[in-house]
């Protein structure tokens, strides 16, 4: 059994507000695409409209007060996340389960992703100079334990100086190169690099735009439209 995961929180002045509807539609591309053994799951205490069929998890509190100074206050403040790495994570999330962020469309089967026996696996980075991405990650719980035990507040702003991000820049520093990441050879791109004629499991939009900004009339938009719904 795998538990599969977003997080949903209120950050004000974000770039981009997110809502009970996102999760929502998210949920409904995960059930269409998934058939292995899983659970689906949100991390927030913002659970009023989110279908009841989707498991609410109290969020843990870790580092959600710190920020760096590299990172804006309009970005994304996700270090809260690494709370997935605490070795005591079973408790929280499940024996084995896999985040992903709510920019995403999910228009293949995950199956082939959640079945590795790996015991980490994160996307990878949407440039040469950023190793990870947080937008996918997956953990066998307990797994790369010290990314929460060595946290530290002057650690992240060193990790901020050198990788772009929050949580992905403290994990690109504290884990270095070299982990197994999910990426195009997997069906896993990120608007950047995606293809006219799309043959993808996933794709995220670290950034801008969302898959809610995409006119249909993009190449793309035609494929966003068929698996970004409920």
């Amino acid at each position: 059994m795998i538990t599969i995961l977003t997080w949903l929180w209120s950050q004000s002045g974000g770039r981009e507000n997110y809502t009970a509807e996102h999760v929502n539609i998210w949920a409904a591309m995960v059930r269409r695409n998934v058939s292995v053994p899983h659970r689906v799951a949100c991390v927030t205490d913002m659970p009023k409209g989110i279908d009841p069929a989707v498991e609410i998890i109290a969020p843990p509190r870790d580092f959600e007060a710190v920020r760096i100074s590299s990172w804006g206050p309009a970005q994304p403040q996700c270090l809260r996340r690494l709370a997935m790495f605490r070795p005591d994570a079973a408790g929280i999330f499940g024996e084995r389960f896999v985040s992903m962020d709510l920019d995403v469309v999910i228009g293949g089967s995950l199956d082939p992703l959640l079945s590795s026996g790996d015991d980490f696996v994160m996307y990878r980075g949407t440039g040469k100079d950023r190793p990870y991405n947080g937008s996918m990650i997956m953990l066998a719980a307990g797994a790369r334990s010290q990314v929460y035990t060595k946290f530290t507040q002057e650690g992240a702003e060193a990790a901020g100086q050198r990788y772009v991000g929050s949580d992905q820049a403290w994990i690109s520093h504290i884990l270095g190169r070299g982990e197994k990441t999910f990426g195009p050879e997997h069906g896993v791109v990120w608007w950047g690099n995606r293809l006219a004629e799309p043959d993808h499991r996933v794709m995220f939009f670290p950034g801008y735009p969302k898959p809610w900004h995409v006119p249909l009339a993009d190449p793309v938009g035609p494929w966003i439209r068929e698996n970004y719904r409920r």
